[in-house]
């Protein structure tokens, strides 16, 4: 027996394949507009217009599908007495945006199934959004960046994306994407189809900008990977909105997050509990959300920046010496806990900025001397770890100038930077035969904890990932 979505939203398309349920999708081909203005203008209340649609959809495909479950979906937007169907043009999602703007609006999402022509289960579902008060420049913006995004959106607005411009949210995410999967799904395992499916659990990357992250990437491949019934997004937040759009998320069943720039230090500051290693660093770039909606706040840079040196770093040991870390960033401090934590004996740091460097020594109150960023070739033969946690050597960034000749014979040289992968430093360093770890293993590795936490597997960076993420 088939099921099928009488539908060409990728969205409702996607949400399925998340939930691992076996499906193709049919486009049932009907002109929504028209249909939705009849219904209008016959008085028909709008809790019924997108019952009325989703019929529509899965009749007709039923009809040349006899033997097959057919889903039909279908969402209208709702606000004073007035139904907002998709955008036509930047002139009428201008018009919409105005009037929802600072305003409560309804999504209202319709859901039936049909076999042999014939209705067999509907579930309705009515999310209830409140958005932002936004100026006309706020608007012609949001037209200007997102026009491509929402122009197919039944709301004008594709929540996945903006989820910054609501204040509070009723609802649930997967009524919002238009189809209510956890309702499906029951009817369908009441019926002894898709088994082993079940609800989605979504993670997401926050940051700003987010577009170069490749965390989708990273988690996507584990997931698919491990068979897990899950997705993982990235979402652009302002900075101004982080907060309460973390909040929002978790309202609507959002399981936790991966923190970029420039939220690591308010996402620590918004959690209800805090790991000690998040405490010591100052910054979280992991929150995990338990069933009461509750944060905890976690760094896993360390995690990750030291079981990149674990597992690529062939004997090195952390306590076999002093570490040079170059860079006083987010990063490094990071780098400097996790050091101490796991044994070495002292740190030197060093930063173009000597001050910058001064102040997270005194604030980690370690094993730490400063010195001055023309001074570190000085102390190379006496280091066992070599660590440039700068942004120099990135692509597009200015080079790090720095002679390994009087390096350690036994050194490990690591590099934070993976664009390019082999960074000067690390090409430098293999050239003259020292061991060298790419930064790539510690963005793969800082991944696992949150992964493990979100969807109760713990995943294994291995080669394939690896080239996933590097060609």
């Amino acid at each position: 027996m088939d099921f099928i979505l009488a539908s060409q939203s990728e969205t409702r398309c996607r949400v399925l394949r998340n939930a691992t349920v076996s499906f193709y999708n049919i486009s049932p081909n009907i002109d929504e507009i028209s249909i939705i203005k009849s219904l209008v203008n016959d008085g028909t209340p709008h809790s019924d217009i997108p019952n009325v649609l989703a019929e529509f959809k899965a009749k007709k495909i039923s009809a040349k599908n006899i033997d097959s479950w057919v889903l039909g979906c279908d969402q209208i937007l709702s606000l004073g007495g007035k139904v907002f169907s998709k955008p036509s043009s930047k002139k009428k999602l201008l018009e919409n945006l105005t009037q929802m703007a600072g305003k409560t609006h309804q999504l209202i999402t319709a859901n039936v199934i049909y076999k042999g022509a014939k209705p067999m289960w509907r579930y309705t579902a009515v999310s209830h959004l409140t958005m932002y008060p936004m100026t006309q420049g706020e608007i012609q913006s949001f037209i200007t960046n997102f026009w491509l995004e929402v122009q197919n959106s039944s709301a004008g607005y594709c929540f996945e994306k903006t989820p910054h411009l609501f204040s509070k949210i009723k609802g649930n995410w997967f009524d919002i994407m238009g189809i209510s999967i956890t309702q499906v799904l029951n009817f369908l395992h009441q019926h002894n189809y898709a088994r082993t499916a079940s609800t989605p659990k979504i993670a997401a990357v926050l940051g700003c900008p987010v577009s170069h992250s490749k965390s989708p990437l990273i988690h996507r491949h584990w997931l698919q990977k491990n068979n897990i019934c899950g997705d993982y997004i990235a979402i652009d937040i302002p900075e101004k909105n982080f907060s309460n759009t973390v909040k929002v998320l978790v309202d609507v069943g959002i399981s936790g997050f991966n923190v970029t720039l420039p939220h690591k230090e308010t996402a620590l500051n918004l959690a209800h509990s805090k790991t000690k290693l998040a405490l010591e660093i100052g910054a979280a770039n992991t929150l995990i959300v338990d069933s009461n909606g509750d944060i905890k706040a976690d760094n896993t840079d360390g995690y990750g920046f030291i079981s990149n040196l674990e597992a690529n770093g062939g004997n090195w040991l952390p306590g076999a010496g002093p570490a040079l870390v170059m860079g006083a960033g987010g990063a490094a401090r990071a780098i400097l806990v996790s050091l101490l934590e796991a044994g070495a004996p002292k740190i030197y740091l060093t930063n173009r900025t000597k001050r910058r460097a001064q102040n997270l020594s005194e604030e980690l109150l370690g094993k730490i001397e400063v010195i001055d960023w023309d001074e570190k070739e000085k102390l190379l033969s006496t280091i066992s770890t070599l660590v440039n946690a700068t942004s120099l050597g990135m692509t597009g960034k200015p080079a790090l100038t720095i002679s390994l000749k009087t390096l350690n014979k036994k050194a490990l040289v690591t590099d934070l930077v993976y664009t390019p992968v082999n960074t000067p430093l690390l090409a430098q360093a293999k050239n003259a035969g020292y061991n060298t770890v790419s930064g790539i293993g510690m963005l793969l590795y800082q991944g696992v904890p949150g992964f493990h936490q979100w969807f109760g597997v713990l995943p294994k960076v291995d080669q394939e990932l690896i080239k996933l993420v590097t060609k």
